[in-house]
């Protein structure tokens, strides 16, 4: 099983530069960030993520979660919907 992050319905929406700008604006860290540009913009698997930075596939699940919730919240506050 491929492990992606399903994307609340209401970031679902979300066009790939209007994500690149709140993913910015929600000052993940430079781990977090690269890891939500590859999960929530790219889509890449939970597994292949960890490959790319040295991680294991739990972790980026974990922190995805976290990131997700920073995302909608900044999303909310940009107002992008």
């Amino acid at each position: 099983m491929q492990g992606r992050s399903k994307l609340p319905s209401r970031l679902s929406g979300l066009l790939r530069s209007q994500f690149a700008a709140v993913i910015q604006e929600a000052n993940l860290g430079e781990e977090d960030t690269r890891i939500a540009e590859l999960g929530l913009i790219s889509r890449w698997p939970h597994a292949s993520i960890g490959a790319e930075l040295g991680l294991d596939r739990s972790t980026v699940s974990k922190r995805m979660k976290r990131i997700i919730e920073k995302v909608e919240r900044t999303a909310d506050r940009m107002e992008l919907e």
